[in-house]
């Protein structure tokens, strides 16, 4: 749970009656307090802590939960998998790994991911053909696809997506970027648009 914390009169103090003119956000895993506008319409919105990337609604007193986001990532590389879930489980997400191709999607269908991380080369099944069969399963036709790459090409963006994939990127990357990419993948799930 965050705490609204109000400036009235350029004095900050916790709930007080009156005009607020800016809002302070305290957030929940983190514990920093950071400026937040306030809403001007009634739909619900979600921004994210400058310091650790945690997402807050700021029409409720309750943090939005990441732990109920659930990411599959798949790569061969086992170091990358163990500092990457640590990265996201420290975010809070839920992050669940695949050491090759056919054991991700296996993992994929029985798990539905509301997301997945897919590493480009990989033995046996590339990502390019995982991310085809993922998209050909009715159950995961939505699901945002990332695939990261070590290849140098200028055509992998279009090849990725002539796969599937919602966005392609680099690696090695840091894990403050990869998790910028995600908050922007999941972003229609955190924050609806407008019916």
């Amino acid at each position: 749970m965050w705490k609204a914390i109000h400036t009235v009169d350029g004095a900050n103090a916790e709930e007080k009656e009156g005009p607020a003119m800016s809002r302070t956000v305290v957030c929940p895993n983190c514990h920093t307090s950071q400026p937040a506008d306030e809403a001007t319409d009634d739909r619900p919105r979600v921004v994210w802590c400058q310091s650790c990337r945690y997402p807050l609604r700021l029409d409720s007193d309750a943090a939005v939960e990441p732990r109920q986001v659930r990411i599959l990532w798949v790569d061969d590389d086992r170091l990358l998998l163990t500092f990457g879930k640590d990265a996201l489980e420290r975010l809070g997400y839920r992050v669940a790994t695949a050491a090759d191709g056919a054991s991700g999607i296996e993992m994929a269908k029985q798990e539905t991911p509301d997301l997945i991380i897919l590493d480009v080369l990989m033995p046996n099944i590339d990502g390019y053909e995982i991310c085809r069969r993922l998209r050909a399963d009715a159950g995961l036709t939505d699901t945002p696809i990332l695939l990261l790459t070590a290849l140098e090409e200028r055509m992998l963006d279009l090849w990725g997506r002539e796969a599937g994939a919602t966005f392609t990127m680099s690696k090695p990357s840091r894990p403050e970027h990869i998790a910028s990419i995600i908050e922007w993948m999941l972003s229609w799930k955190l924050d609806p648009p407008p019916a």
